[in-house]
């Protein structure tokens, strides 16, 4: 059977994530080449040239360009008769004892065209000298094979003419980036004291990095053990002081004496992790390598992933053999948390102070919980603020939903015993907490308001105001009805806590736009207790048509400027001015009705309140308007009453309308903020 190298490039499917493994197979081949060799360790030598091609599609602030080759030296004993016949072999078992699957050489050819080999090796008693290129179109060609008069083992590999696009872009990497990639690939040789010397360096030679310096940094922690459904796993710990951009600890997932894929994040599994270690008053971050002979079973041919389940759920049938990442990270995380048990007690300290915190400044909806310890510690710790706000709302609905059911149920049942009494009790209290826990939320979005309203009233850097509408916005949204908003969305609690129960409410619209009535005046805010007076389908009322039981309207003024003069200069005008007009349109225009047709009754009898809202009242104005009748209140606001009409009007500042609103709430505010 003749399988063609083309063919098996095909199948090799490589990733951005893979950009270094084609190198990184061929170094990992030059490592196992060195042990084979009787060479003393410290003479073992490994160089990687790297060769730099064009600039990136996407420019990096280094400018660094990418890989086009990359050549490998080595010592080893060489590509002698029996490694070149593992080369030449697909799925070669020749190494197998390596590692070695007989299939890096097809990585290297799904990122470069073309591999050539130079070896000068010592076998039986000669010196030989052996050349080859390798690539999908030619194959393996053999170019020389000789006797050779140097006496010196040296195997080179050149990877050239690097054509993937998707590898190619991604290789814009750094001579440290490259080296601390190869650290991290090779690590498990340094942890078991097999790793040669390796230095890479780029095409002129001016920069060089020597991986075993980067090792140097690496301290060699710990060994554990353990075993997942009868499979046996090694880890071993390394810690790296603190030090650079670097925010986590890492896992690798090690296949045949190498790093298999990308490290995974320890706290993505257990964010206790979620910190440096502390130790003797340093930080330090774990890199720990996880191998196992069921590992090296499970790994890709490619060895850029494996053949293992992420999670539990995952599986479609229910295998208790099943090992899955899930069931390796939960034994990992047991040694972990052992390991470092202070470290855990610490973070979990330090995880409950940010939940208290959060609470306290973000969510008053919660504050319950601050009473108890036990959901404080159910809560998985170093969540985002996302994630912590999404778990605490699962913990209340359920506790919510609970309180409820046993409420509801001893209401049901009517069973009435001293032991139900004292359980329906607790209940209630529990019940309760949650209850003042949703007042406190709704207190908090009150006093966010207020202080909005405080800072639209004053006068920004450039000495310039809100508009009128900005202000209007933060009460009652302009333009809109109450079938385009929701209750929520106003803040007439602002105005007076009367009116947010109010049935029908329209800002900023005609008349015309929310009845029959033809009129083109266009109060700020216009409410009514019955529902179906004007076209609004989704108000709530108890009937349909007939009298209605009162009306209020609001006026606004512009803020900051001279908008409380009707006549620029002339005070010599009625508060009333303002407002009067839009109830005559009701009280004086025939056949009022409803968009259904139906007639509305609005009197002389039905009560009136209008409310007339200025930035300042200026003392002619006021002097004029006491002089027709109007009257302060010991507030520092004016009214007047129009019994006739059964009409009542009251004037205020915004600066009034604000201090009475935090008034208002100062005793719920020092309750719930202090």
């Amino acid at each position: 059977m003749i399988v063609p190298v083309e063919n098996i490039v095909e199948t090799v499917d490589l990733t951005a994530d893979d950009v270094l493994l084609p190198m990184m197979e061929c170094i990992v081949n030059s490592v196992i080449s060195l042990q084979q060799s009787d060479k003393p360790n410290d003479e073992k030598i490994i160089q990687v040239k790297i060769i730099r091609g064009s600039s990136p599609k996407q420019a990096n602030f280094d400018n660094i360009r990418t890989i086009d080759s990359i050549v490998i030296t080595d010592n080893g004993i060489g590509f002698n008769e029996k490694n070149y016949k593992s080369f030449e072999t697909p799925f070669s078992k020749i190494n197998k004892e390596f590692g070695c699957k007989g299939i890096g050489r097809f990585t290297v050819l799904a990122a470069f065209e073309n591999l050539k080999a130079r070896s000068n090796y010592f076998e039986n008693g000669d010196w030989h000298y052996r050349e080859f290129e390798f690539n999908s179109n030619d194959e393996l060609k053999p170019i020389k094979f000789e006797i050779s008069d140097k006496p010196e083992s040296k195997t080179t590999v050149e990877l050239s003419n690097c054509f993937n696009e998707i590898i190619k872009e991604k290789s814009a990497l750094s001579l440290i980036q490259i080296s601390e990639k190869i650290m991290e690939h090779c690590l498990i040789y340094y942890l078991n004291d097999s790793l040669p010397s390796i230095v890479v360096y780029d095409e002129e030679g001016k920069e060089a990095e020597y991986i075993n310096d980067l090792f140097a940094k690496v301290s060699k922690e710990k060994e554990r053990t353990f075993t997942v459904k009868n499979h046996p796993f090694k880890i071993y710990i390394t810690k790296t002081a603190k030090e650079g951009n670097r925010k986590n600890n890492y896992v690798y997932y090690c296949a045949n004496s190498r790093v298999v894929g990308n490290p995974k994040n320890i706290k993505n599994f257990n964010s206790l992790f979620n910190y440096p270690i502390s130790k003797n008053g340093n930080l330090y971050f774990l890199d720990v390598y996880v191998v196992s002979e069921f590992l090296n079973q499970k790994a890709f041919s490619t060895r850029n992933g494996f053949n293992i389940p992420k999670e539990n759920e995952n599986l479609l049938f229910n295998n208790s053999e099943q090992v899955t990442f899930q069931d390796i990270e939960e034994k990992l995380t047991e040694v972990l948390e052992d390991e470092y048990d202070q470290f855990v007690k610490d973070s979990k300290i330090k995880s409950q102070k940010q939940i208290e915190n959060y609470i306290i400044e973000n969510a008053p909806r919660y504050r319950s919980f601050l009473k108890n310890p036990a959901i404080l510690d159910s809560i998985p710790p170093n969540l985002s603020e996302d994630k912590l706000e999404e778990h605490l709302y699962k913990i209340s609905y359920s506790a919510r939903r609970k309180v409820e059911n046993h409420i509801e149920k001893f209401i049901s049942e009517k069973h009435i015993s001293e032991e139900s009494i004292e359980k329906i009790k607790d209940d209630i209290r529990e019940k309760t907490a949650y209850d003042i826990d949703s007042l406190a939320d709704y207190m908090t979005r009150r006093k966010a308001i207020i202080q909005l309203f405080e800072k639209f009233l004053d006068a920004d850097e450039e000495g310039r105001y809100k508009l009128e509408e900005d202000v209007h916005n933060i009460i009652f949204p302009m333009g809109l009805t109450k079938d385009q908003t929701s209750y929520e969305n106003h803040n007439l609690w602002l105005l007076d806590e009367r009116f947010i129960n109010y049935k029908f409410i329209a800002s900023d619209k005609s008349i015309t736009s929310f009845s029959q009535k033809k009129s083109s005046k266009e109060p700020d805010l216009l409410l009514t207790d019955n529902p179906e007076m004007f076209d609004n389908p989704i108000s709530f009322g108890n009937r349909s048509a007939g009298e209605v039981n009162s009306m209020v309207i609001f006026e606004f003024k512009r803020p900051g400027e001279i908008a409380h003069q009707k006549n620029k200069g002339d005070y010599r005008w009625q508060f009333s001015d303002l407002v009067e007009p839009y109830f005559d349109e009701f009280l004086y225009k025939q056949d009022k009705k409803n968009y259904k047709g139906n007639h509305v009754i609005i009197t002389e009898n039905t009560p009136k309140f209008g409310f007339i809202v200025l930035d300042v009242i200026p003392p002619l104005l006021a002097k004029f308007n006491e002089g027709k009748g109007w009257k302060k209140t010991p507030f520092g606001t004016y009214y007047k009453i129009q019994s006739e009409l059964n009409m009542h009007i009251e004037v205020m500042t915004f600066r009034k309308l604000l201090d009475i609103a935090q008034n208002r709430h100062s005793a719920f505010f020092d309750k719930l903020f202090a």
